[in-house]
């Protein structure tokens, strides 16, 4: 039971994050989204809400890790892994409204600099996600400046497209900047191999 609640809070607080942002999440808007009674939230998360935002951001980061790892080894090309992952985050931002996208961009966006365990978790998850897309590219033949370049600038558009398409309301400027992307990268392939 323990378990079930604390799970309830931390998946509560990861959508409230990804849609609030860190200062836009209340604890108590936390325990009303979970249902969770007031005093389970000190009892699992002694650290308040530094701990519960820590916890949540990471569970969500490894989410999205280990889909992105699945993406790059089931495509037959860089373009398509690209295209695949902009399609699963074009689907969370219509299925959320367009409240959520990335689980880390609000949390930069807000300011956590004077957060550092938390500021540390997005810059280890950004590094993380290029990273993956740089092995699926030096896989393909580039060179380790080529594609650390391209991943650089493959999650830069992850990262824009996104915030403009929640803007807008229109996952077709993500889905479209990313394509734009993907055939760069995979003419770029093809002229290596």
């Amino acid at each position: 039971m323990a378990s079930l609640t604390k799970d309830r809070m931390l998946q509560a607080a990861t959508r409230l994050l990804q849609s609030r942002g860190y200062f836009g999440t209340g604890l108590n808007d936390v325990l009303a989204e979970s249902g969770a009674p007031r005093g389970s939230l000190y009892f699992h998360f002694p650290g308040g809400k530094g701990q519960l935002a820590l916890e949540a951001t990471r569970a969500a980061v490894d989410e999205v890790t280990l889909a992105t790892a699945k993406t790059i080894a089931e495509a037959e090309t860089p373009g398509t892994a690209l295209r695949a992952i902009s399609e699963r985050i074009a689907d969370l931002m219509r299925i959320t409204n367009y409240e959520r996208s990335c689980p880390i961009s609000p949390l930069i966006h807000d300011g956590v600099n004077d957060l550092p365990a938390l500021l540390d978790l997005c810059r280890e998850a950004f590094d993380t996600w290029m990273g993956l897309m740089e092995e699926m590219l030096l896989k393909s033949g580039l060179t380790s400046d080529r594609a650390k370049t391209l991943s650089l600038l493959a999650q830069t558009v992850f990262q824009g497209g996104s915030i403009v398409s929640r803007t807008h309301h229109d996952d077709r400027m993500l889905l479209d900047a990313i394509d734009e992307v993907a055939r760069l990268i995979d003419k770029e392939v093809a002229d290596v191999s």
